[in-house]
Formats: structure tokens, sequence, C-alpha cells
């Protein structure tokens, strides 16, 4: 079995820790399993197998960490740990055979994403901080292009090659047909709206789940952009970044805006506490030009409006009111999975991660995940560069949003990711 050095914060304080974890003289692990999560990305989505690669490619890196000697570990993932028990003690709420799927869909993506980080963590020798954050570029470029599609084909589909492989019985079912046969949109109708809404969902099976990508990863083209001194890359990137915004407004999602925001205001906020008047002032010229386009163009007037057709607000609502009073009913280990509500015609446990952490694994799961989300804040709060502001925006925008979305594989894996660099650049004093 391989030995887990954890490595406290007193240790941090009284050694270079770069020099004492190089005493353990690991062998090294291999880049290539991270590498095709992330550059093979859209390869992934395009065969069908966003369900299946993930979970894969951490039973290797499993395989690679159990040869290796010895593993370091740091503070905030053993709370990760903690959680992954305690969502596997959860398993004894569900009510029949037939949950265990559900409850197996969220297990394994907090389990593997758990792994993702560790790994990438121990695999300096091989991946550096630079090339893991140009992997999430590749996923960020890939959510930005899709949701072109989105907009110039929102009624196709996408006939993977898993999509053949899978039996009928199995393709027929929504969730399953989704993930196969991912569509390029949602296209929908509200009653009384004058013309569809196309919101782009592509490389994911919603519209939503696109927002919170986006809001996830563009903080990391962010900090790309702040960390190349490159004219040439920077020009790229302000190109990129500002083509983004057409399929962003398409989506609607208005807490993606929220995020966004969020992680703006934080990186300002930073700058200034530091007398980096320069890069405040023009983030706040940038912040409040973007603002100003929006409300100009009507593309604020286009997401707003969607909400005069229909009341998602307020069914939510009524979804979170059922949701936290059966919560209380068996407050520490939830009921394992989601579970319809047939008078409002949704699942309890779903629309909001928060909401899905609390119901399906109790006030004692939410409240490790809020743990392990402090933690890492404040373990990895002093970051000195503009590229390391904007990564560690990421678990703070996690608080401003988890509330509303649900955060499935590659959400959670740029999350853990970026809180793993930050977590590499401290005890390593790795720049990004």
């Amino acid at each position: 079995m391989p030995q887990t050095v954890f490595i406290s914060r007193s240790q941090l304080r009284k050694a270079r820790l770069a020099d004492e974890v190089a005493n353990y003289r690991l062998a090294p692990l291999p880049a290539w399993p991270l590498w095709v999560l992330l550059y093979a990305f859209p390869v992934i989505w395009a065969m069908g197998l966003m369900q299946f690669a993930p979970t894969l490619l951490a039973a290797v890196m499993l395989m690679y960490m159990y040869l290796r000697r010895s593993i370091i570990t740091f503070g905030p993932q053993w709370l990760w740990m903690a959680l992954i028990a305690w969502c596997l003690l959860c398993v004894v709420a569900l009510d029949s055979p037939s949950q265990f799927l559900g409850w197996a869909l969220r297990f394994i993506n907090i389990f593997n994403v758990g792994v993702y980080s560790l790994y990438f963590l121990n695999a300096r020798e091989k991946i550096s901080n630079q090339s893991m954050l140009g992997g999430l570029f590749v996923v960020w470029l890939t959510v930005v292009v899709m949701g072109y599609m989105g907009i110039f084909f929102p009624e196709a589909r996408l006939i993977t090659p898993m999509s053949y492989v899978l039996p009928d019985s199995l393709t027929r079912n929504e969730l399953v047909r989704d993930y196969v046969m991912p569509p390029m949109a949602e296209v929908q109708m509200p009653w009384g709206a004058p013309k569809p809404y196309i919101r782009p969902s592509a490389p994911f099976p919603y519209a939503n789940s696109w927002g919170l990508a986006y809001t996830f990863l563009t903080p990391v083209v962010m900090a790309i952009y702040a960390a190349v001194l490159s004219w040439r890359i920077r020009a790229v990137l302000t190109v990129l970044l500002c083509a983004s915004v057409v399929p962003a407004i398409a989506t609607s999602n208005r807490a993606m805006f929220i995020g966004l925001g969020v992680s703006a205001s934080y990186v300002i906020f930073r700058q200034a506490l530091k007398g980096r008047w320069v890069g405040a002032i023009s983030g706040i010229l940038i912040f409040g030009g973007a603002a100003l386009y929006m409300w100009l163009s009507g593309a604020a007037t286009q997401i707003l409006g969607r909400q005069e057709y229909s009341d998602s607000t307020g069914g939510r609502l009524a979804l979170y009111e059922s949701t936290w009073e059966a919560t209380l009913k068996s407050p520490f280990i939830g009921y394992g999975t989601s579970k319809m509500n047939y008078e409002i015609g949704v699942s309890m446990g779903t629309q909001g991660y928060m909401w899905a952490l609390m119901f399906c694994f109790g006030l004692v799961g939410l409240g490790i995940f809020l743990l392990f989300i402090g933690f890492s804040i404040a373990s990895t709060w002093r970051v000195q560069s503009s590229a390391g502001m904007w990564v560690h925006s990421l678990p703070i925008v996690t608080l401003s949003v988890f509330a509303f979305y649900s955060l499935d594989i590659m959400q959670l894996s740029t999350l853990m990711l970026c809180i793993s660099l930050m977590m590499r650049s401290k005890i390593y004093g790795e720049g990004l």
C-alpha cells in the first residue's frame, strides 16, 4: 500500500517544503491520464464517452499512485476524502436497489475529482501548472465553439459511436440519450413567448451546465491572460474572450453572470488591497464597460425577459422549500439520491449542487463540502500574482452559484484541479 504523507501547516512554516519533499525521491507519475481528460475532452465528448472515460482515467491514476512508493497530500484534501467516505456511508439511505444508479452517478463524480486532484498534486515532475491550465483552456475553447454550434444548429444532435454500442432499452432513456446523442442546444418555448429561446448546451446536456462551465473556466482563461507576456497571445485571447460573449448571452443564464461578476469583483478587490491601482482601475473600467454593453445591446433585457414567460424562479423556490423540509426528516445521511416531488413535478435534490448535497448526503455532507471550500480559500489566501488571484476566485465563485447550478464532472474537475494548483504553488513555490 502507498504511504500517505500529511504535510501540516507548521511544517510549511518551519521548512522549505520543496527540499523536504524531494528527499522522498518519488517516482514520477505520467502525464497522459490527465492530458487525455483535458486535452482530449472534445474527442471524449464526440465519442459519447463523457460518462465512462472520466472513471476509467481515475482508475488508471489510482493504479499509478498505488505503484508509487509514497503520496503527498495536503490539508483540504483530507476533507474531500472525508466527503467521499460520508457519501459512501449514505448508501444505507437508499430505499430500493433501483435508486443505486442515482447515488452512484453522484458519488463517482465526487470520487473521480478527488483522484484527479491528488494525482495532479503529486505529478509535478511531468505536469506543470502552466500545462494543466492549458488543458483547461482547451475545455473552455471547446465550450465556446460548441456554444456557437448550438446557436447555428439548435435542433441538431450528435450521433456518437457510443450510441451504436448501447442497447435501445438504454438509449430510450432521456438522460442516457442526451449523453450519447447530445443535443446542440435547449430549445424552449415558454407559454406566451413571441419566439423560442435557443440556449446553447453542447458539450453538455443542459444550458445551465454550459453556463457553469463557462463561469468556472473563464477565470482560468483570465489567469492565462495575466500570466503570459506575449502580446500576440494576449491579442488572440482578447478576441476569443470577446467572441465567447455571444453564446454566453444566448444561454440566458443569470447566475452565470453573477458568478463572473463575483470573480471579477474579487480580483479587483485583491488588486486594490495590494495597492495595484492600475490593475484595479483597469478591471473596474472593463467590468463597467461590459455591464454597459450588456445593457445597451439589449442582452440584459433578453436574459431577464425569459423570466416573464417562465416562472423558473418561483418554481425553484417551491422546490427548495420542499427539499429543505424533506432534509429535516433525514438530516444526517439524507436520502442517497434525488426523489420526485409529484406536486411540483421536479425531483428534490436537483436544481443546484447545494441542494443535491444536502438532500442526498444530508447536512453533514453539505457541511463537509463547505468546510473544504472554506479551508481551501483560507489556506491559499496568500496568492500574490494576478493570475493566482483569478484562480483563487474559483472556490469563492462556487459559493455564489452552487445553490443554482449542479456541478457535473468537468465543472467539479475544474474547481478541484485549480485548488490543487494553488496548493502545489504553496508547497513547492511554483508560479502560475
